[in-house]
């Protein structure tokens, strides 16, 4: 008898066993899938996306990046329309029920580039009301993990096309193409350049040395003085002008000047407007008609009387135009050149005197 208590005993240490066993499994069973704090009270929010890829029950639930619950359903929804084609059905804890309020924002979004998907829901405004169990959550979708590997290829496709153009262009500056690979590779352009460096050094020594006009502006000292002095003169004329001294500061200083200025400044402008009224002769000759029509008449009779004497007619014409006239005149000078001659010479055989006796 007390043999079969002994196995009975043992038996019920091995279930005993056994349950708590099932029972460490369930629970972690319950923290592996999510499902933290299970006994905890909860209640359910519904979210619609347009797909649910990466969604699935069990996935965690955060409450700005704190975990709050998990997603209970996923399943098709009843609308047509393609932004609410996924209903998500979201347990949430209960604790959390006052921080979820009317303008929550539940995001879908992704661990990292390759993390698992899960929901993350906004903290709401105090002025907002709280969600209730069974309410809809707003919703927003970040981009998929499609859209991200797509522009991801996009840009190592453009890498590689940039890295490609760089291998051409660093294949071209290696043998020497180009601007780039005729400064590094192109003896000559090093030779000149060279020569350069020795010029510019060669003339920065000489500057050093007061060598040069530019070597002694800036190494002699004469220069220098000059320069002093001059400023000291200027310094000098610009006292004596502020003083009144000399032309020029009698000529800044002194009032009279300024009013003689003032007087031909008035009676100018008094010209001015008497030439604008037409008055004195020069006021005659800018406005009155008659005096242009009689200046713009007597230029047509110059052209005119220009214009027959360009053509040859008339005296003045023949006298301009006409070289017979030229002709005689050189020949009666030449004539009275060859009489004054002959007459110096032989004076008596054009001077005879008779005397008549009556």
């Amino acid at each position: 008898m007390p043999q079969r208590q002994e196995i009975q005993w043992a038996q019920l240490r091995v279930g005993i066993m056994v349950t708590v066993a099932l029972i460490i499994l369930v629970v972690a069973v319950f923290f592996v899938s999510g499902q933290i704090g299970f006994v905890t009270r909860k209640y359910t929010l519904s979210a619609y996306f347009p797909s649910a890829e990466g969604l699935r029950p069990g996935s965690q639930v955060s409450l700005a990046g704190i975990p709050a619950g998990s997603i209970k359903d996923v399943r098709l929804s009843d609308s047509r329309d393609a932004n609410r084609s996924v209903e998500v059905v979201l347990s949430i804890q209960r604790k959390f029920q006052h921080e979820i309020r009317a303008d929550s924002v539940a995001n879908e979004t992704t661990a990292g580039l390759l993390g698992e998907t899960f929901i993350d829901i906004s903290r709401g405004s105090l002025s907002q009301p709280e969600l209730q169990d069974g309410n809809e959550i707003k919703t927003q979708q970040e981009a998929d993990i499609k859209r991200i590997e797509q522009n991801a290829n996009d840009v190592i496709s453009n890498l590689n096309q940039l890295s490609q153009q760089l291998n051409g262009i660093t294949n071209q500056i290696t043998q020497g193409k180009g601007s780039i690979g005729k400064l590094l590779y192109d003896e000559a352009f090093y030779n000149r350049l060279n020569q350069l460096l020795t010029g510019m050094q060669t003339m920065v020594n000489n500057l050093q040395q007061g060598q040069g006009t530019l070597g002694k502006f800036l190494v002699d000292p004469t220069l220098y003085d000059k320069t002093v002095a001059t400023v000291d003169h200027l310094n000098q004329l610009v006292d004596e002008v502020q003083k009144g001294q000399g032309t020029m500061g009698r000529l800044v200083a002194d009032p009279a000047v300024y009013n003689q200025l003032k007087d031909i400044t008035a009676k100018m402008n008094t010209l001015l407007d008497n030439i604008n009224k037409g008055q004195g002769t020069l006021g005659k000759l800018v406005t009155d008609q008659q005096l242009y029509d009689r200046v713009n008449s007597t230029v047509g009779h110059v052209d005119s009387i220009t214009a027959r004497m360009d053509q040859g007619t008339g005296t003045l014409g023949k006298l301009s135009t006409d070289d017979t006239l030229y002709r005689n005149l050189s020949a009666s000078s030449q004539s009275l050149r060859e009489f004054l001659d002959e007459f110096r010479k032989n004076p008596k055989k054009y001077l005879q005197i008779r005397v008549h006796i009556f």
